[in-house]
């Protein structure tokens, strides 16, 4: 099987998936210097930390959270004509192992 990272009609999703691998290394990033600054207490919020975390912070941690998802959805529509969402799903883990996938990458289990 030819190595689906190297197949040029899949060049265009893998790079919106490698943008939402970024972004998603950001979240992580930012969302582990909040725990450090301001604790791992309080209620956990989905895409924006603990409850705790001041304003500006759980803000930014949301925009991180809406590119994650913006860039994938873009990687999922540029699917090219023939190409099975099978083989979708997995050039998006390639990229996330290539790339470390962060907050949002792949788990064990999905591999």
């Amino acid at each position: 099987m030819r190595d689906r990272l190297s197949r040029p009609e899949l060049a265009l999703a893998a790079a919106a998936y490698a943008q939402a691998c970024a972004a998603s290394r950001r979240h992580d990033e930012l969302t582990k210097a909040a725990l450090r600054v301001f604790g791992a207490h309080g209620a956990d919020i989905s895409g924006c930390g603990r409850e705790h975390f001041p304003d500006q912070v759980k803000d930014e941690l949301r925009a991180l959270a809406r590119e994650v998802t913006a860039a994938s959805e873009a990687g999922d529509m540029l699917r090219p004509r023939g190409v099975r969402s099978a083989t979708m799903r997995a050039l998006a883990r390639d990229v996330a192992t290539r790339d470390g996938g962060g907050f949002y990458g792949p788990s064990p289990w999905t591999r």
